[in-house]
Order: structure tokens, then sequence, then C-alpha cells
């Protein structure tokens, strides 16, 4: 049984990025408001962990800056590594999870959540957010 777990990370971006980005985006999609970005970390697991194995695969996938509320009706722009890849960060993520005793954990990767206020989802939104090349744009955290 294999099954994927989601937790939420952190900011992914820091205020003066989000504000350098966000003209980018309202030249793209004129309805564009405002913009948050949170990381997204999902974890495959071979089975179902334990109380004590959850609680310290949390406490390895917390750190940063704890995310701000993205508010209702945002549109979701999620991207995550190009579907068929394993990224860096992802190894080592999945490393230091089994040095650290959670060997259930098959493989965790991290996706940037971002949120965009106003207007509806756009391709040309999208295409500022990701890179086509090494990156995927999903539309809901379970795709």
């Amino acid at each position: 049984m294999q099954k994927v777990l989601q937790f939420r990370g952190a900011r992914a971006l820091q205020e003066f990025r989000l504000a350098k980005l966000l003209p980018q985006l309202q030249s793209a999609q004129p309805g564009v408001r405002g913009l948050s970005a949170e990381y997204r970390h999902f974890v495959e697991v071979e089975e179902a962990l334990g109380a004590q194995e959850t609680s310290l695969l949390e406490r390895l996938l917390r750190y940063g800056a704890p995310p701000q509320d993205p508010g209702p009706g945002n549109a979701l722009y999620l991207v995550v590594p190009r579907v068929g890849t394993i990224s860096p960060w992802s190894s080592k993520a999945t490393d230091i999870a089994r040095n650290c005793g959670l060997g259930k954990v098959k493989r965790i990767e991290r996706g940037t959540a971002y949120y965009v206020a106003g207007g509806a989802r756009s391709a040309a939104v999208a295409a500022l957010l990701h890179d086509r090349m090494t990156e995927t744009v999903f539309d809901s955290l379970e795709a």
C-alpha cells in the first residue's frame, strides 16, 4: 500500500519577491490583486506511519516562516518538479528522513503553492510562475 501524504510548509517567497512578481502577473492578467506562496510537501510512504513517525516527519518539514492563510477565492497554481523527475531537494530530504529512522518514507518532494487573488486561472500567469523545462503546474493539491 503506497500512499501520498501532504504537509503545508513555510512561506515560499519573501515579501520583496512577491512584490517584484506581482506587477508581472498583473501585466499578464489585469484582474490580479494579490499573491502569496507556500511550500507543500508530498510524502510517499510504503505503509501508514505511526503517531511518533508522523510527529517526527512534521518536525523535519517545519522550517522557515509559517505560511499565511491564502483566503477564499484565490486561484491555485501548484508548481512541482516535472512529472517523472526527482529533484535534488527530494533526494536530500528523503535521505534525511531515512537517516532519522523514517524507513517507511519512500520519497519526499516539495512543490510551491501560489495563490493568486483576482482573475481566473490563466496560462499566461502559470507561465510566469514556473520553468516549463523543469516544472509542472497543477490546479489542485490533489492532482
